[in-house]
């Protein structure tokens, strides 16, 4: 009898990988300062394509015998960035919560000057700053952590496993399928 597979299971270990280059590549981005610069986000995403498809890659040759369909990748690499998320996330409550407490005033003080920049009267500013004050606390800024992490995942996981994705051999999964009926 076959032992049925857990996905989750499987994809633990490349989901602990992903979060913790994620929290390494984050604490670089903390330890220069640039934490709070947007083009930041485009590097971010490139590491993440590329260990991606490297986690997805090996987890079609190690578990699915070099063979995954687009779906099953797709799925494999949503579970992968959720089990990173939650790491990631684990990182950015210590931070904000622990490390420096600071940093939330840092992003409130930088939302305030994009306003101002944008040119919208000092009442609406001064409303919407109070406003984000009020949700900038560590857990809910990990919380949206996780809720981003896991669409950008989805995202990523979506454009990676077009990449990865494999077709077995129709007339080895034929005969496979004939053993399994014999038994």
């Amino acid at each position: 009898m076959e032992q049925k597979r857990s996905i989750w299971k499987e994809t633990l270990n490349y989901g602990i990988i992903l979060g913790l280059i994620g929290v390494g590549f984050s604490v670089l981005t903390y330890i220069f300062d640039l934490t709070f610069k947007t083009w930041i986000l485009w590097p971010s995403m490139l590491l993440s394509l590329i260990v991606l498809y490297f986690l997805l890659r090996s987890y079609r040759d190690h578990y699915n015998n070099g063979y995954i369909s687009y779906g099953k990748s797709v799925g494999a690499g949503v579970v992968i960035s959720i089990y990173s998320a939650i790491i990631t996330a684990i990182y950015i409550y210590v931070l904000y919560a622990f490390i420096d407490p600071g940093l939330m005033d840092k992003s409130i003080a930088l939302a305030e000057e994009k306003m101002i920049a944008r040119g919208l009267p000092e009442e609406a500013v001064e409303k919407a700053i109070e406003m984000q004050a009020k949700m900038m606390k560590p857990w809910f800024t990990a919380l949206m952590g996780i809720i981003n992490s896991v669409f950008y995942g989805l995202i990523l996981s979506l454009i990676v496993s077009l990449f990865v994705m494999k077709k077995g051999n129709p007339l080895l999964e034929e005969a496979e399928e004939e053993e399994e009926q014999k038994l």
